[in-house]
C-alpha cells in the first residue's frame, strides 16, 4: 500500500503569521462573510469550459470499456497486460482554491508529456492486443477480417471503424471520419497490424481523449448540448466512464433530448452501481483529511507507545478512517435516504474493520444493513470522527481541525501566513493541555486575531477526544523522552465557534459546534459549491454560475434526500449546455 506521510509544516507554525481577515476583509476580529445563497440570473453567461481532458480514472475506465465492448471474450487478458502502462501514466492531482482541503483530481488539466507518450503506448499495445489472433481479429471486426475474399476486405474494415469509432469518439462517424482513420491501413488487402494501427488512432484521437463539445448549431452565445455530448456528460459525471448502450441508443433516437427520455436516463443512471463509485470519489476527495500522518509512524517510540496505553495502530488504519466517512456519505445517499444535516449530525459508526470499531467501542459494520449506533455520548456527527481527530502523533492538533472546518465545510478563506512564519507544530507539554500550549502561543501579535477568533476555536471543541479519536475526560502529559505520565491537565471544550461572522453563541462541546453549524446557511451553500466544481471541473464563479448553484443549494436547504441532490445537477440548465464566452 502506497502510505502517505505528511510533514509537520502542516502544523502550527504555518498558521501563526500575521492575519488580515477572511474574504479580503480588514481584521477586526469576525469571521469574514460567506455567500450562502445564490441569486439566479437567467441572462447571465456561464464561463466556457475549456476543452477538458479525461480524468487518469477516466482514461483508463474508458479504454477499459472499450476492450470488453470490442472483445469481450479475451478483455481480462488484454487489460491484464496493458495494466503495466496505464500504471506509468500520471495520476492527477488535488485541485482546488487551497492545496491541502477539498481539491478534486478533476480539476486537474495539467497536460505532460508523460500523457501523450503514455497514451500512445496504451494505444498502440491495446490495437496489437485486439487483433493478436485469427479469433480476436474476427470477434473485433466479424468474420470478414479473416476470410479469404478480399473482395470484402474494404467494407469489414469501414464497418469496424464506425462500430468501434462510435463508441470510442461518443459521437456519430461520418463518412469523413471512415476515411481518415483508415488511413493507416493504406490499400486491400488488409492484416492485423493493419486494423491494429488503425485501433490505435482510434484510441488517440481528440474525442476520445478530450471532451470535445461544440452544442447544437444555431445557439450562440450558448448551445444546448446534443445528445451524444449530453450523453457524454452524463455518463462521465455518475460512471466515469463512456455511455453504455442504452444510453447511446437515446442518443441516436433523438430521446435524450425530450424531457421525459432525458428524465428516464437521469434515473436510470443514478441507479447503476457505477454512480456509487463517482459519488464516492466526490466525498472522498471533498472530506479527505490530507493532514493525517499514518498512525502507525511512531509506533516503537517510547511517547507514542505509552500514549497509545496497548493499542497498537496498523499500517491501514488511516486509511481505514477516511474510508468511513465515504462511507458514512454513500449511506446517506443509496442505502438510507438521508438529508445533508443527517451526514452532518450523524451519530452512527461506520467502522468495517476492527481497529476502527474498537476506538469507536461499537461492533464491526457489515458494510449493509443498519450501522450501529455510537454509545459515547460525545461523539455527536461529522466533527466527531476519528478521522478528523487522529493526527499520528501523540497530541492534537486543533489549529488544522479549525482550518479544515473553515475552508473544506464553510468555504470560508483565511489568508496565508507571512513567509517569515514558524513551522513548527505545538509541542506537548509537561504542565500544559494542548488547548493551553495553542492559546499561549497564538494568542498575542499578528496571529492573535485569526486563530483566537477564527480558527482555533472550531478546533478547540474537540479537545475532549485524543489524537486516535478516542474520548477523554483529561489529558495525560508525557515525559517526551521516557514516555512517563508526569501529570494530567483538564480538557476544556467551551468556545465561541462564529460559524456566523458575529454570532457569539457559545458551544460547550462537539456537539453544540455541530448543531450551530448543521443549523448554519453556510454548509449547504459551501456542498453546492464543492459539488460544482467536482461536476464541471472548474471553480465556480458566484455570479455567473448563480443558477446552478442555487439549483443545488435549494434542493438542500429543502431538505431533499442526498440522492436527489445529487441528481438535481442533472436537471440544471448549466449541466446541458454549452457556453462560449470566456
Amino acid at each position: 500500500m502506497m502510505r502517505r506521510r505528511w510533514p509537520w509544516l502542516l502544523g502550527l507554525g504555518a498558521l501563526t503569521g500575521a492575519c488580515t481577515g477572511l474574504i479580503g476583509e480588514p481584521l477586526d476580529g469576525e469571521v469574514g462573510s460567506t455567500p450562502t445563497s445564490f441569486v439566479c440570473d437567467p441572462d447571465a453567461v456561464p464561463q466556457a469550459l475549456p476543452l477538458r481532458r479525461l480524468s487518469h480514472l477516466q482514461y483508463r475506465n474508458t479504454v477499459s470499456d472499450l476492450v470488453r465492448f470490442a472483445v469481450p471474450s479475451a478483455a481480462g487478458e488484454i487489460l491484464g497486460g496493458a495494466e503495466p502502462l496505464f500504471a506509468q501514466l500520471p495520476n492527477d492531482q488535488r485541485v482546488g482554491p487551497d492545496k491541502h482541503y477539498a481539491g478534486f483530481t478533476r480539476l486537474d488539466q495539467a497536460l505532460q508529456q508523460q500523457h501523450v507518450d503514455g497514451a500512445y503506448r496504451v494505444a498502440g499495445e491495446i490495437g496489437k492486443a485486439l487483433t493478436a489472433s485469427p479469433a480476436r481479429l474476427a470477434e473485433l471486426a466479424g468474420a470478414c477480417a479473416t476470410d479469404a475474399d478480399p473482395a470484402n476486405d474494404d467494407a469489414c474494415l469501414d464497418a469496424m471503424i464506425r462500430r468501434l469509432g462510435e463508441r470510442a469518439l461518443r459521437r456519430p462517424v461520418t463518412d469523413e471520419d471512415v476515411a481518415f482513420y483508415r488511413g493507416p491501413a493504406g490499400a486491400s488487402p488488409f492484416d492485423g497490424a493493419d486494423y491494429a494501427d488503425v485501433v490505435a488512432l482510434l484510441l488517440n484521437a481528440p474525442h476520445m481523449m478530450y471532451f470535445v463539445e461544440h452544442g447544437q448549431e444555431g445557439s450562440d452565445p450558448t448551445a444546448p448540448l446534443d445528445a451524444y455530448e449530453l450523453a457524454s456528460r452524463l455518463s462521465y459525471h455518475f460512471w466515469q466512464t463512456l455511455p453504455d448502450e442504452p444510453l447511446f441508443e437515446a442518443a441516436r433516437t433523438g430521446a435524450l433530448l425530450t424531457e421525459a427520455g432525458y428524465e428516464a436516463e437521469v434515473e436510470r443512471i443514478f441507479k447503476d452501481p457505477r454512480t456509487r463509485a463517482a459519488m464516492g470519489e466526490l466525498f472522498g476527495q471533498w472530506l479527505d483529511n490530507t493532514t493525517l500522518e499514518e498512525l502507525d509512524a511512531r509506533v516503537g517510540t517510547p511517547l507514542f507507545d505509552a500514549f497509545t496505553a496497548g493499542y497498537t495502530p496498523g499500517p491501514d488504519l488511516r486509511e481505514h478512517m477516511l474510508a468511513e466517512v465515504t462511507d458514512a456519505a454513500l449511506h446517506y445517499t443509496f442505502e438510507e435516504p438521508g438529508t445533508f444535516r443527517d451526514l452532518l449530525t450523524s451519530r452512527k459508526s461506520f467502522a468495517r474493520t476492527e481497529d476502527l470499531a474498537s476506538l469507536y467501542h461499537t461492533p464491526v459494520w457489515s458494510g449493509s444493513g443498519e450501522p450501529p449506533e455510537f454509545t459515547e455520548p460525545e461523539r455527536a456527527g461529522l466533527l466527531t470522527r476519528a478521522a478528523f481527530l487522529a493526527t499520528g502523533s501523540a497530541n492534537t492538533r486543533p489549529i488544522m481541525k479549525g482550518v479544515f472546518i473553515r475552508k473544506a465545510l464553510l468555504c470560508d478563506e483565511i489568508p496565508p501566513p507571512p513567509p517569515n512564519a514558524a513551522a513548527n507544530p505545538p509541542q506537548l507539554s509537561e504542565s500544559l493541555s494542548t488547548r493551553q500550549v495553542v492559546e499561549e502561543l497564538t494568542g498575542q501579535g499578528t496571529c492573535a486575531g485569526c486563530h483566537k477568533v477564527v480558527i482555533n476555536p472550531l478546533g478547540f471543541a474537540t479537545e475532549n477526544f485524543d489524537s486516535l479519536g478516542r474520548v477523554r475526560t483529561e489529558q495525560a502529559l508525557f515525559d517526551p523522552g521516557t514516555g512517563e505520565v508526569v501529570a494530567t491537565a483538564s480538557v476544556d471544550t467551551e468556545v465561541v465557534p462564529r460559524v456566523e461572522s458575529g454570532d457569539e453563541t457559545v458551544a460547550k462541546n462537539a456537539q453544540e459546534l455541530t448543531n450551530l453549524i448543521a443549523a448554519s446557511p453556510k454548509p449547504y451553500a459551501c456542498f453546492a459549491r464543492q459539488y460544482f466544481r467536482f461536476t464541471f471541473g472548474r471553480l465556480e464563479d458566484l455570479n455567473r454560475d448563480a443558477c446552478a448553484l442555487e439549483e443545488v443549494k435549494l434542493a438542500l436547504d429543502e431538505g431533499m434526500p442526498m440522492a436527489d441532490v445529487l441528481r438535481s445537477i442533472a436537471r440544471s440548465q448549466a449541466f446541458r449546455m454549452r457556453s462560449f464566452v470566456d
